[in-house]
């Protein structure tokens, strides 16, 4: 291991450091995504590059902004909508309504370009941006200078400094006072339905002009707070916030299928009790007593019948 750092050491010292290929693979969380990992040697240089580039870029982001960064997640944004919600409402005594957008296929139509130049406003050091070439232009879509790499830990870097233009964008020019983002996903507040799809034609047009990007047809909606919010895995209401109705018979479906695992001599008994106290950690985020003691109760009816 020490001869390979040294090695390595030598040459990025000399730029003579190739960034290699990729193992692809795909998982299901729910939702099927197609996986690039690096090798052990490149993701050693992601590490160095996102510890520079985090104390450059972390300390100027949007307070609001949740992905990726420490001290901050989906559950301290979940927190953060229901605090803003409740101030918005005055209470939840007056009307809101949220504006809830999803950018289309983010990763895959990242412009390197575009990322390139974001990133050279803030670094004038010509062998990190040479560094940070080759890291960005080691993946691409369709033979175009876009896309990155879902499993890159740089990835999830680069996606809040790509996307800290539009924060700053809502914030400081569109005046907005109650947004919040988790990576491509995003909500605007607001009492009125107009001044939201005023706002969302604005961001659509600043996402195409500036970014490159496009929100997903398909994820936008103006919804009335009241009759409950999907964000982030949880249904948030006023006063409570559920798990998905989707969430809740997948994590009986799991379970289950670990149980026949189990059962068939293929995986561990101890691996029911990690995945159940997953499921758990989920659960204690919102109002759902009731489906963690059936999710408890699933050890004892599944593994011993």
């Amino acid at each position: 291991m020490e001869d390979n750092i040294f090695s390595l050491h030598q040459r990025l010292k000399d730029k003579e450091y190739k960034h290699g290929s990729y193992e692809e693979f795909y998982v299901r969380d729910p939702k099927i995504r197609h996986i690039h990992k690096a090798c052990v040697n490149d993701r050693v240089v992601h590490h160095l590059v996102s510890q520079v580039l985090e104390n450059i870029f972390d300390p100027t982001f949007y307070a609001h902004s949740y992905s990726c960064r420490k001290g901050k997640g989906t559950h301290k944004a979940v927190k953060a909508f229901t605090r803003l919600a409740r101030k918005a409402s005055k209470n939840n005594t007056s009307r809101l309504f949220v504006l809830k957008c999803d950018v289309k296929k983010f990763f895959a139509n990242v412009d390197h370009i575009v990322l390139l130049r974001l990133l050279t406003k803030r670094i004038a050091d010509e062998d990190f941006i040479w560094l940070l070439q080759q890291v960005i232009n080691s993946f691409k879509t369709d033979s175009e200078l876009k896309g990155m790499p879902i499993g890159n830990l740089t990835s999830q870097l680069f996606a809040n400094i790509y996307l800290d233009p539009l924060d700053q964008y809502v914030k400081h020019e569109l005046k907005v006072k109650y947004y919040i983002r988790y990576a491509d996903d995003f909500v605007i507040m607001a009492d009125s339905q107009d001044y939201l799809e005023d706002i969302l034609s604005r961001v659509k047009d600043f996402l195409a002009e500036e970014l490159k990007l496009n929100l997903h047809p398909n994820k936008v909606s103006i919804r009335n707070y009241y009759l409950g919010i999907d964000f982030l895995g949880y249904v948030i209401f006023p006063k409570f916030i559920l798990p998905r109705t989707k969430t809740k018979r997948r994590i009986l479906r799991k379970l289950r299928e670990r149980a026949n695992l189990i059962k068939e001599g293929v995986a561990l008994p101890e691996s029911f009790d990690q995945a159940m106290n997953s499921y758990l950690g989920y659960l204690s985020h919102c109002n759902s007593q009731k489906l963690a003691q059936e999710v408890k109760n699933q050890k004892l009816f599944l593994l011993t019948d």
